[in-house]
């Protein structure tokens, strides 16, 4: 599925970068194929607009950010976050709001710890995860990069647990036991929940995780798809450091 074809796919929300990169200045991105470059407000909140200024088509992610507005490299034209051409320097103030030249602006907000944005009027929130809300917890961003892969690609990976044996035999995967575990699968409105119970090998690295010093352990894994393409991803083990895990699988029951 070339998803760049698929209009319904504009009406959703996507978590497009860690709010803190955008202190570093405007950030590009491209959404659905469509080119956006995101900054920051004067009051902090994340915006997006199409990257592109309405003058000479230059990239406004190569300019940078003035009092909340975001400035074209080129000639100095403005807007703020609604897309709003508020400043021409080559020309007085008034004259420059009077014409009303302006950009398409996109729905932009955060969220978890990133910046998500919508290019039309989505027909869903962003999905709540029930760890930001949870006390004793705090939040940890792995790692940003770029995978050269789609998204639907990615999601299938991400629920496929019969790659583990052999993507994983180095770690835990049990190369001798190629069998998948089978789901129980939930669904709901906007997607499903997945749950699987997978043996797996327990090296002595993994023994502090794990909370066992046994060969062998069982990892739960909990696997929560949102439309189109979001995923929350769980994992605790029966002696592990993760007891909330088990609350929310049996909340959910």
């Amino acid at each position: 599925m070339l998803v760049t074809r698929q209009n319904v796919l504009r009406k959703f929300w996507y978590a497009i970068v860690p709010i803190e990169k955008l202190d570093e200045g405007p950030f590009p991105f491209t959404l659905l194929g469509e080119p956006i470059v995101l900054w920051k407000d004067a009051d902090g909140n994340p915006c997006a607009i199409r990257d592109r200024c309405c003058h000479r088509t230059a990239k406004l992610s190569k300019g940078f950010v003035e009092n909340g507005n975001i400035v074209c490299g080129y000639h100095g034209w403005t807007y703020d976050s609604g897309g709003a051409c508020v400043r021409i320097p080559q020309m007085e103030d008034d004259d420059a709001k009077r014409r009303k030249i302006g950009i398409e602006a996109f729905r932009c907000k955060e969220a978890c710890g990133y910046a998500w944005v919508a290019l039309e009027a989505p027909l869903r929130d962003i999905p709540d995860i029930p760890e930001e809300s949870m006390p004793g917890l705090r939040r940890i961003n792995q790692f940003y990069e770029v995978w050269n892969t789609s998204s639907v690609r990615f999601l299938e990976n991400a629920f496929d647990n019969s790659h583990f044996s052999y993507v994983h035999r180095e770690t835990f995967g049990q190369f001798e036991n190629p069998k998948p575990s089978s789901y129980e699968i939930s669904e709901h409105e906007w997607g499903f929940d997945a749950r699987t119970e997978v043996p797996i090998k327990n090296p002595p690295e993994s023994h502090a995780l794990t909370g066992t010093t046994e060969p062998e352990t069982i990892r739960y894994l909990s696997n929560n798809y949102y439309l189109p393409f979001t995923r929350r991803f769980g994992c605790s083990y029966p002696g592990g450091s993760y007891p909330y895990d088990h609350q929310l699988r049996d909340a959910d029951r």
